[in-house]
């Protein structure tokens, strides 16, 4: 059947492109496939375990001091000691004015109920930090070596001009596509083609889904130099069970009675239209050399998108609805919680010298009487007519030169913690670290642990330690209180808590296969140290390779990369 003019060949293009629109939406499904996520291997993000440290905390003492607080609204009225004096337990050291000494208690404890608000309100803000998962605010990029491994699987899965089972099929054809019928000079070896007319055109046997580029379309058209067009014919050819090329004798008897036996292809009648017949004479105009049009049929063929291109296509339309998420960077994260925990460490400073003036206020409220609570030597008198510089003593009593600290243990370390154990105690004010010696510890349990943070359901004991080396600190100041425990437990594996999710009950993490792509791996979990780091006690080995389990390439299937930046 001779096919249409070429103007009504390309009236069927908008159909194709249709088609073709439409499966740009079916990119998602590809996509879902073809997703990239980060991985590194496990030894990377192994914590280790090396101990547990005991901590609380505790304000240094002079076993035989007393320290005095003045605010600026308080008036004094006598002093009746200077530096130097001796005094008794009970003497007389100074007195207030104690008219409007009721008001500054009442304004004293507003300032103190102030400061606990304050503090309530900087734990809920540690609680939300704490639970925050970190974010990644860089702007998404082209994966380029997902791009080049698409281009090649691609490639591998091009269509070929003829047929991978028969190159004697054409699946499309070009300016260079050899006729079936061609054939061979014994004498020279020329190949000899046929007339190109309507009783001897070019034969070509093809698939039925077979397509032509336009520099094909281009040969068989009139030339330049006059040589006439090609009559052309295109038949589907019925494969056999191996995909060949099915073909069948005929006998044909020449003039000069010899019998002459040829094979000759047989038309696949399964298909519909079967045979189709174009004559190059009949093309009113050139072709471009680059489009494509179906040989049966004659609609235009738009070749789908390479995978790449799917790819490519699919993340600009991602990044035109992509905005920066918002949240902390884990960098951002770790900073913004050292803020609050320092935050709350001033103000839980400020609260108890604040506890401490209102405790001096009380006493003196009666009679505005201030006596020397333990005997010794006067170091340090101020002078009511100026101002005092905030946080310090106004009138000190010393003793001995002495320092201690006290902090708390929990009864599961009683075995453990003994007097003459090393107390690193890390100061609030100037961040200095001293060793503290235990002297004594408590045969009773104290009402509660003075950190806060420790088991609600074991008992606590109090401890004494002794700081040698003192010269740094002060009477009064504030130190973090830690121990070293469970030494001998060292070692295991200890990865973020934010790796490990859950499912119906099950903990399971996000590993590279043998195929480099994800999978759900479950684990079993034990313990948690630090307060952020699990223990996995079977599942997962220090040579898997682990993906961070949010966000949309954290499927199972995806394809991994090796991690160029390291989060956690």
């Amino acid at each position: 059947m001779k096919i249409k003019k070429v103007i009504a060949v390309i009236v069927g293009i908008a159909v194709v492109l249709g088609a073709a629109v439409g499966g740009v939406y079916g990119y998602k499904s590809y996509q879902d496939k073809n997703l990239v996520a980060e991985v590194q291997p496990v030894s990377y993000i192994n914590w280790g375990y090396w101990g547990d440290t005991e901590t609380s905390y505790g304000m240094v003492t002079n076993d035989s001091s007393q320290e005095i607080y003045l605010e600026d609204s308080k008036t004094v009225r006598e002093i009746f000691v200077e530096e130097g004096d001796v005094v008794e337990e009970g003497d007389p050291l100074m007195a207030y004015d104690t008219a409007e000494l009721q008001i500054d208690i009442e304004r004293k404890k507003l300032d103190i109920s102030t400061i606990e608000n304050n503090i309530q309100r900087e734990n809920y803000k540690l609680g939300i930090l704490k639970k925050e998962i970190p974010i990644i605010r860089e702007m998404p990029t082209i994966d380029e070596e997902q791009v080049a491994h698409l281009e090649r699987l691609w490639a591998a899965e091009a269509l070929t001009e003829t047929d991978k089972n028969d190159d004697r099929i054409y699946n499309y054809l070009t300016a260079g596509a050899i006729p079936y019928n061609v054939t061979r000079d014994a004498a020279t070896g020329e190949l000899k083609y046929p007339a190109g007319t309507a009783d001897d055109p070019y034969i070509y046997y093809c698939n039925a889904n077979a397509y032509a580029y336009g520099s094909f379309y281009n040969y068989i058209r009139p030339q330049e130099d006059g040589t006439p067009g090609k009559y052309v014919k295109f038949i589907v050819c019925k494969k056999g069970a191996d995909g060949r090329m099915v073909t069948e004798q005929k006998t044909e008897t020449l003039a000069s009675g010899e019998v002459k036996i040829t094979e000759t292809p047989v038309a696949d009648d399964t298909v519909a239209q079967n045979i189709a017949e174009m004559d190059g004479n009949l093309f009113p105009a050139e072709y471009e050399d680059g489009r494509m049009w179906y040989v049966f049929g004659g609609k235009e063929y738009i070749p789908p998108l390479s995978y790449a291109e799917q790819y490519i296509q699919g993340f600009d339309e991602y990044m035109m609805d992509w905005k920066e998420p918002k949240g902390y960077t884990q960098e951002e994260l770790v900073k913004e919680i050292a803020d609050v925990e320092s935050n709350l460490k001033s103000l839980d400073i400020q609260r108890r010298q604040q506890e401490l003036q209102l405790e001096s206020m009380q006493k003196s409220a009666s009679d505005g009487m201030v006596y020397a609570e333990v005997s010794g030597v006067v170091k340090t008198v101020g002078d009511p007519d100026e101002a005092q510089e905030p946080g310090a003593a106004f009138l000190v009593v010393t003793g001995d030169e002495g320092l201690y600290v006290s902090g708390t243990i929990s009864e599961l370390l009683l075995d453990q913690i003994k007097v003459g154990t090393v107390v690193t105690a890390n100061s609030w004010e100037s961040g200095m670290t001293f060793d503290a010696t235990i002297t004594e510890i408590s045969d009773y349990p104290v009402s509660g642990n003075s950190w806060g943070d420790g088991n609600p359901n074991v008992s606590y004991y109090s401890y004494t330690a002794y700081i040698e080396d003192s010269s740094a600190l002060r009477n009064g100041e504030y130190v973090d209180l830690a121990i070293s425990t469970n030494q001998s437990e060292t070692g295991g594996l200890f990865i973020e808590k934010a790796y490990v999710r859950e499912e119906d009950g099950k903990s399971y993490c996000m590993i590279a296969d043998e195929n480099d792509r994800l999978k759900k791996q479950y684990v079993v979990t034990g313990r948690t140290i630090y307060g952020q780091a699990v223990e996995i006690k079977s599942g997962l080995y220090e040579s898997d390779r682990i993906a961070f389990p949010y966000g949309k390439n954290a499927v199972e299937g995806a394809a991994v990369t090796e991690s160029s930046n390291m989060y956690y």
